[in-house]
């Protein structure tokens, strides 16, 4: 079947308005640190699995950092509350600076790096410029049958757009707290691994945008393509 790439919605969005200061006075974050945004997926399944692991990640980087964890629209703050109280009764640490907020884009903007779960928030993490960390986690049994049946070579939405491992994949038994900070870790601070990670995400950002002719959006694009094929129709 013929197929046009109109470029991705979202390859275009903006640069959130709010700035670092208006948004830490606005969810009371300390805009002296640097943040870290933690997104476990938009399913209470995923989340489930997902979060823990994050939780203790966040609390192995240390108090050093703000975590910022946007609440998605298919959750409540109440579940992810919950979890949290959970996690922190059951783990040897004190949680850290965890501040649940209510939007992604603006959290992932002006964070220093982000762990993301496997899905779209790739996808909004590349185009904000955050370098992040790819993490999920799924069942054994979902994950024996399904693996064999993966044929492409990555997960994250990212490399797959790139081609190549732009962002690490933490995926089922490599999905650790030690290898997540050790990830984190590469990527936080100012130096090589960092610069070569926010260029690629530029790099995935501009492929996004390709087939969006003439500066119109991926929507009017494709709009336009469906109402010639529709012309064409009539005729014949």
């Amino acid at each position: 079947m013929d197929a046009t790439f109109v470029g991705h919605p979202l390859a275009d969005l903006p640069a959130p308005a709010i700035t670092r200061e208006a948004y830490a006075a606005e969810n009371q974050v300390d805009a002296a640190k640097p943040w870290i945004t933690l997104m476990p997926g938009s399913r209470r399944k995923e989340v489930r699995v997902n979060l823990p692991t994050i939780l203790d990640a966040a609390d192995r980087l240390g108090g050093g950092y703000e975590f910022l964890l946007p609440v998605a629209r298919t959750l409540d703050a109440s579940f992810l509350k919950e979890l949290m109280e959970t996690r922190q009764a059951a783990s040897q640490h004190g949680r850290r600076n965890i501040h649940l907020v209510p939007e992604a884009l603006p959290a992932l903007y002006h964070s220093r790096a982000g762990i993301v779960a496997s899905g779209t928030a790739t996808v909004e993490a590349a185009i904000m410029g955050t370098p992040f960390v790819m993490v999920y986690r799924v069942s054994r049994l979902t994950y024996a049958l399904g693996k064999p049946r993966v044929k492409v070579p990555y997960f994250a939405m990212v490399n797959l757009i790139a081609k190549e491992a732009v962002v690490p994949e933490l995926v089922q038994h490599k999905f650790t707290v030690e290898n997540v900070v050790m990830e984190m870790n590469k990527i936080i601070p100012d130096g090589e691994p960092r610069a070569r990670m926010m260029q690629r995400l530029a790099a995935v950002k501009a492929r996004l945008r390709q087939g969006s002719g003439g500066g119109a959006h991926p929507s009017e694009t494709a709009a336009e393509i469906i109402l010639k094929e529709i012309r064409l129709k009539m005729i014949e």
